[in-house]
């Protein structure tokens, strides 16, 4: 049986976000051959946390960022860790941690990971926050919908009030608890219309069925 992909919830929204060729593209890429893949952004979001949690002041994470080789890899890295002292600057509060969400589509076709970069207590609501600084533009509607497929199937336990999306990009934040019942329908159907694209790119790859299972029921939110 064909491997199901797995990635995390910046893949995801780069894919409900693409255009239907681009779309259809990034499925079928998920069946090619991986050696395991370079974390663009993986610079930053470590330079995020260490600044987050105390290990680095903003400036040392700043001048850190002559280490990485890649120019254009620097200068976003660099782009971003302004965009979030900024951002932080205007949203005080302690950070901490929290747990992260894997989940397999409708179909188990494939699965996604959500994971915070960050929990903050947002507007009196403990945020469980991603980072977002793929050069691609970002749909609101979308990201709502996405977090709401987080939101559902999050534990109970120690579950954070709310779940987010910070593009470091332009500074908008995007937030779970701005969604409505429709945005949480349409993130489930974004699951379904995924599934059926995977299913898609199965047949064209000659790979064999998936093993299609019905998803545990939605927690109530």
């Amino acid at each position: 049986m064909a491997p199901i992909p797995k990635f995390g919830f910046s893949a995801f929204l780069k894919l409900i976000n693409a255009n239907p060729k681009p779309q259809k593209r990034l499925v079928r890429d998920r069946y090619r051959p991986s050696k395991g893949g370079y974390d663009y952004h993986k610079s930053l979001k470590s330079r995020v946390q260490q600044v987050a949690f105390g290990e680095l002041s903003f400036q040392q994470a700043l001048d850190s960022t002559s280490q990485i080789t890649k120019l254009s890899e620097r200068e976003s890295a660099r782009r971003g860790l302004k965009r979030f002292f900024e951002w932080k600057l205007q949203n005080r509060g302690t950070l901490e941690t929290t747990e992260s969400l894997l989940f397999p589509s409708p179909k188990r076709l494939y699965k996604v990971e959500f994971t915070p970069n960050f929990l903050l207590e947002i507007e009196g609501r403990r945020t469980a926050v991603h980072l977002w600084n793929t050069q691609h533009r970002l749909s609101g509607q979308l990201v709502r919908a996405a977090l709401s497929t987080v939101a559902t199937r999050y534990p109970l336990e120690n579950r954070p009030d709310d779940f987010a999306v910070l593009s470091l990009q332009d500074g908008s934040i995007y937030k779970w608890s701005e969604a409505d019942s429709e945005l949480t329908l349409l993130g489930e159907k974004l699951l379904e219309f995924l599934d059926n694209q995977f299913e898609v790119a199965r047949n064209e790859l000659g790979l064999p069925a998936g093993p299609e299972a019905p998803s545990p029921p939605m927690k109530p939110v």
